[in-house]
């Protein structure tokens, strides 16, 4: 196996944390959360035990987000940020099923750019992320022209029911990872539940792995995380 090498990339309107173990190994894409960035995410690479060479990226959001004083994160499509806070502090979280978020499409299409220069065959890449960043892969995989070897949700949620109802189906047989603590106050657990019955319903492989957490990725779900890799990662 070849020395792994960590450089960052520009991937067409992206740029990106690349962490290359092994040029023939497959890739696994992981996209962050709104208000964090593509180093947020890194570490796991390093950390999550799928047990052979993988190939990471963790993509950069186009969109920068203040966070007070001199600092800001980044993120694939904006949120409001007093209602994101009303909504958190009222108990309801965010629930964007009923609707397309301003600036997915945009964020779609900066994601299938990026793939596009990365040159990697969609069936050697799992494409993943975390909270908005899961949105964003789901997108990805149900509405791009070609089906990625996985797909892993981590605490993301459902989002413009109609449109991936009807997406859906053409994922058939494609094998997700998904997972969502119980206690997310920021994304409610019951959207999540009604994404991963969406997707088994169109006939895609997978299941929900619920935690008793909040909205984070606890060291339970990399253990799952990297058991799905290790089968759904082609040789």
């Amino acid at each position: 196996m070849s020395q792994t090498q960590v450089r960052r990339r520009q991937l067409g309107p992206l740029d990106a944390v690349e962490i290359v173990q092994s040029p023939s190994a497959p890739w696994v894409v992981l996209f962050h959360g709104f208000g964090a960035d593509s180093n947020d995410l890194a570490p796991l690479a390093g950390i999550i035990p799928v047990g052979r060479p993988v190939n990471w990226l963790f993509p950069n959001g186009h969109l920068t987000v203040p966070l007070g004083g001199h600092f800001e994160g980044r993120a694939w499509f904006p949120l409001r940020m007093a209602e994101l806070e009303a909504s958190i502090g009222s108990g309801a979280g965010v629930d964007l099923s009923k609707t397309t978020p301003p600036g997915l499409s945009k964020a779609f299409s900066h994601g299938q750019r990026m793939l596009q220069a990365l040159g990697v065959p969609l069936d050697r890449v799992v494409l993943g992320g975390f909270s908005q960043g899961g949105m964003l892969a789901t997108e990805l995989a149900l509405r791009g022209d070609a089906a990625p070897a996985g797909l892993a949700i981590l605490s993301g949620s459902l989002v413009d029911r109609e449109a991936w109802e009807r997406l859906a189906p053409r994922r058939r047989g494609l094998k997700f990872f998904q997972s969502h603590g119980l206690y997310d106050s920021v994304l409610r657990i019951e959207p999540a539940r009604d994404l991963e019955r969406l997707l088994s319903g169109a006939g895609l492989d997978g299941a929900l792995y619920e935690f008793r957490g909040q909205h984070e990725i606890p060291a339970e779900v990399l253990r799952e995380l990297g058991s799905y890799l290790r089968a759904v990662l082609p040789d």
